[in-house]
């Protein structure tokens, strides 16, 4: 008997089918309730935060507010943040010509026409927003520098505010410990410089996902929260369906923390044993948007596999790699000890997603069911998945199977490593 497993896939889905015998588990997250009427969790957030003043009480006399937002790759309910945060500032006497929504893009593209639009809402086209462009001097300002000898600048509209506000959901990092909180100013505010200073620790102790004490990234990114001076966060746990399960909001550190342990709950797990074949999911669009963001999952799987073993990854890519620079470092690179050499001699954006992918084609051969070519797959250290036959193969020659159908949300650890 075997069982039918749907995995998402870009807007669709796939199914596999594993032999009961193989299958260790299929692991999900857990369920929890989502909030009945998000508009009104979100008002209600805002009105009676963690911690602080109400929110529409911070708003009083600000003549320029800034709203950081995350962008186009995170599957947040912008507009519904955007919507239930003008409600309080318009409340407290703040007009929408006075706001500024800022998109936390990092070193991503900038969102388009579309996104700008249902990212806003009913507030597109009333109120002022632009997508952070981390390579132009001209909108960006000296913050400081940190504690890790980071020197800082940040996007010229949000400093300039006497309010400012972000907004985003919490999911685990592959380093940070967690996505959101300060993470939406530092990294998704900061100069490209900086940036690339906050990735180039991605390997130093006590990072990894759901660390936050003790986690070098985490800290210096709250610390430079704090060098901002933000003063007000709203922080949302989401299910893998993407529905709010919890609002925190009012100081951006205690908002954010208490978010996490709702990630925690959903979606921490223990599996029995490490297995021949992981297959995984990065959890659908926008998490399989391109490799850059499918890497998350990529990663989450080898951690679960025998040393040796396969990893079969379901993500579409429709914008392919995601990434120029990583491309041109795969391509250029004869084998993953290459890219591992390069990238501890000079840490280049695009160069460490490369190096990630190195790292993991070590643990495991990685298999990817995708819209990429499949020499450009092979050409990235990969092999290329095209039928469901390749899959059926897969499933036929290992002996224990896992399944994540949301794997950039799950952080596993393994009871057993016999």
């Amino acid at each position: 008997m075997s069982e039918r497993i749907t995995l998402p896939y870009g807007h669709d889905t796939i199914s596999v089918c594993v032999p009961r015998d193989k299958l260790v588990g299929v692991y999900t997250p857990r369920a929890l309730a989502p909030v009945s009427d998000p508009a009104k969790a979100l008002r209600e957030a805002l009105t009676e935060p963690v911690s602080g003043p109400p929110l529409r009480d911070r708003a009083l006399g600000a003549r320029r507010v800034a709203i950081a937002i995350e962008d186009a790759t995170r599957p947040v309910p912008n507009a519904l943040l955007v919507d239930a945060v003008m409600g309080e500032l318009v409340a407290s006497g703040v007009s929408a010509d006075q706001v500024n929504v800022i998109v936390a893009t990092g070193l991503h593209r900038p969102m388009n026409d579309e996104e700008f639009e249902t990212a806003l809402g009913r507030w597109h086209g009333l109120v002022r927003s632009e997508s952070h462009d981390a390579k132009d001097p001209k909108r960006l300002v000296p913050l400081g520098t940190t504690t890790l000898g980071t020197d800082i600048s940040l996007n010229r509209s949000f400093m300039e505010a006497d309010l400012k506000i972000i907004t985003g959901d919490v999911e685990y990092h592959q380093f940070c410990g967690y996505g959101g909180g300060a993470k939406c100013v530092y990294p998704g505010l900061a100069d490209a410089a900086a940036i690339r200073a906050n990735h180039s620790r991605m390997d130093l102790p006590g990072t990894g996902p759901g660390l936050i004490d003790g986690n070098p990234v985490r800290e210096e990114v709250d610390e430079v929260g704090r060098m901002a001076a933000v003063d007000f966060g709203v922080s949302v746990a989401m299910d893998d369906a993407h529905r709010i399960v919890a609002v925190r909001a009012g100081d951006p550190d205690t908002a954010f923390r208490q978010a996490c342990r709702f990630v925690d709950e959903m979606y921490l797990i223990e599996v029995p044993c490490r297995a021949d074949l992981v297959i995984a999911s990065p959890g659908g669009y926008p998490k399989d948007i391109d490799l850059y963001q499918s890497q998350k999952a990529i990663e989450e799987a080898t951690q679960i596999v025998k040393l040796g073993g396969d990893v079969l990854v379901a993500a579409r890519c429709a914008e392919g790699s995601g990434s120029p620079k990583f491309e041109a470092w795969m391509d250029e690179a004869y084998t993953p000890d290459d890219i591992i050499r390069r990238i501890r001699e000079n840490f280049v954006m695009g160069g460490h997603k490369a190096y990630q992918i190195a790292r993991e084609v070590q643990r495991a051969n990685v298999h990817l069911h995708s819209d990429i070519p499949p020499g450009r797959v092979r050409s990235w250290l990969m092999h290329p998945v095209r039928s469901m036959a390749d899959i059926d193969q897969l499933i036929a020659a290992a002996e224990s199977v896992i399944v994540l159908p949301q794997a950039t949300l799950m952080r596993a650890s393994v009871i057993s490593t016999t």
